[in-house]
């Protein structure tokens, strides 16, 4: 692309390395309180991307599992709150990344299905905050991704034209929530079940390496 006036960010899975986390605290929940028990790669399938709610509702249809969302946000919580979301780390060339981004002039903001909390406590101890004009996390938003509400309230607050626009996003989930934006979206990921479902990516690139190279 050419004229890039703004990179708009997913952060778990493209920015931070979070989806081995998260499958630590929900795998015993689920075994524990509901007798499911799942791998890695049925998490990065069935689960990564999604919000507490809509992993809710797949759990009811696909395993037929009473589960109610209030417990298990609780329950998903209180692992995180014991397990220290500092202790995520940045994916492999994220801060190249974004000061890459920001010595060219490029205005960037974060679009994530994760609550401000969250944001504010991972790459706030990463020292990452101050790359992004603003966030656009899960309270912000009635319709989460793949819904491209949270794509739309970003450009609002970018009042940029969208093809000058950049999103980078790891998941189908949250490419379709760019593309239904009306955004040209890159989508980095080396696994391959999600790989198989992003065909609807402009480009789809191995990690942010690359990334760089090709905004460069």
């Amino acid at each position: 692309m050419k004229n890039i006036n703004a990179v708009l960010f997913d952060m778990d899975g493209t920015l931070i390395d979070s989806e081995y986390f998260y499958f630590s605290n929900w795998a015993p929940i689920l075994l524990s309180d509901y007798g499911l028990d799942i791998t890695f790669e049925d998490w990065i399938r069935d689960f990564a991307g999604h919000t507490l709610q809509d992993n809710v509702e797949m759990l009811k249809e696909r395993y037929n599992l009473q589960v109610d969302a209030e417990d298990l946000w609780f329950s998903t919580r209180a692992s995180y709150a014991r397990a220290n979301m500092k202790t995520i780390r940045l994916m492999p060339h994220a801060k190249d990344l974004l000061e890459m981004v920001k010595e060219r002039g490029i205005t960037m903001g974060l679009v994530t299905s994760s609550y401000n909390t969250t944001v504010q406590t991972v790459l706030g101890e990463h020292q990452l905050l101050d790359y992004f004009s603003f966030f656009v996390t899960r309270e912000l938003v009635e319709q989460p991704k793949p819904n491209p509400e949270p794509y739309l309230l970003a450009v609002n607050k970018l009042n940029i034209p969208k093809e000058e626009i950049v999103v980078i996003e790891d998941t189908s989930t949250g490419c379709t929530s760019a593309k239904n934006a009306g955004l040209y979206c890159i989508a980095v990921t080396k696994q391959e079940v999600e790989r198989k479902r992003l065909s609807h990516a402009d480009v789809i690139l191995n990690d942010l390496a690359e990334v760089k190279n090709s905004l460069l």
